[in-house]
């Protein structure tokens, strides 16, 4: 009976579909989420997922989600994301975090395009997980959500929002081309106690022509227009390959962005580091002072976890 009961076991595990490192996972393909659901394990994704509106997909702590490098437009990025419209809660720990992976041999970034969150109309929540090998590992639009104790690494981007109500604290941004990119510069959001890294260019922020007039000061004072739009303080933004930071195209705008460590306390060095009104005079100016006196301690992924309520 025992020897019975292990040949059935053994036909399962080999008919489970295989991802390209041989771990066996549930493959999924095209389709939409159309009610709760709760993940768990290793799912392979081959296409693009939709989290319905109203619906919540919930990911169990130590579970990987893996993405088949598809380029159907051959853009050069991976087609397969999960689209969410509704909720996601992503809650891993420090002992079990959520992956969230190319599903190929031979990884690289760009394998698949991103967790995207788009107009969805709850909070949603991202804590204790590790994005890699995406085009964005997460991106955030019109939505609100905390995004915690993550590691995006060997990504495109690591992470990009525009219009969000949003909260990225305690995270490390490293070996990206860009650790965080701010498209629409449009709030409110937070960027506290990261760690950002050893990537080409650590922050990237750059407005859209859409939101000059509403968010931004017309009177062209020099005031810094971020208050109650974006606070980035606490922060360590050092080594990065390029910039520290860096302004983009139409960012006219003194930003406001004291508090920071950036590697040193010497203040030429630290300038050196950042593209803004010094190298291009369209740009506005980085207020960088007054400096942090020394690294952030306390920066970056927590150890453990606090109990939740």
């Amino acid at each position: 009976m025992k020897i019975t009961q292990k040949i059935f076991t053994l036909i399962l595990f080999l008919l489970l579909p295989l991802n390209a490192s041989g771990m066996p996972g549930a493959e999924i393909g095209n389709m939409v989420i159309s009610r709760d659901t709760t993940w768990s394990g290793r799912i392979i994704i081959k296409g693009v997922v939709v989290v319905g509106r109203g619906v919540t997909l919930s990911i169990s702590p130590g579970s990987t989600i893996a993405f088949h490098r598809l380029d159907q437009n051959n853009d050069g990025v991976g087609d397969g994301e999960i689209r969410v419209l509704g909720r996601l809660l992503a809650r891993g720990s420090a002992a079990k975090p959520i992956t969230f992976c190319s599903a190929e041999s031979n990884p690289r970034p760009r394998d698949w395009s991103y967790v995207l969150l788009f107009t969805s109309g709850q909070k949603s929540v991202i804590d204790y997980c590790r994005f890699q090998y995406a085009f964005s590992g997460l991106q955030v639009h019109f939505s609100t959500a905390t995004v915690t104790n993550c590691f995006f690494v060997n990504n495109n981007e690591g992470l990009r929002f525009g219009r969000a109500k949003l909260k990225i604290d305690h995270n490390e941004f490293r070996d990206n081309n860009i650790g965080i990119r701010f498209t629409r510069m449009e709030g409110p959001a937070e960027i506290k106690f990261n760690n950002i890294s050893h990537n080409h260019v650590g922050i990237f922020l750059v407005p859209s022509g859409q939101n000059i007039v509403n968010f931004f000061d017309p009177g062209h004072s020099g005031r810094p227009w971020n208050k109650g739009h974006l606070e980035i303080v606490n922060n360590n933004i050092y080594a990065n390959d390029d910039y520290n930071l860096k302004l983009g195209a139409k960012q006219k705008w003194n930003l406001k962005i004291s508090g920071n460590w950036w590697g040193g306390d010497e203040l030429k060095i630290i300038r050196a580091g950042i593209f803004d009104h010094q190298r291009d005079p369209d740009l506005g100016k980085a207020l960088i002072t007054p400096l942090a006196a020394a690294k952030i301690i306390g920066a970056g992924i927590k150890k453990y976890a606090p109990p939740r309520p």
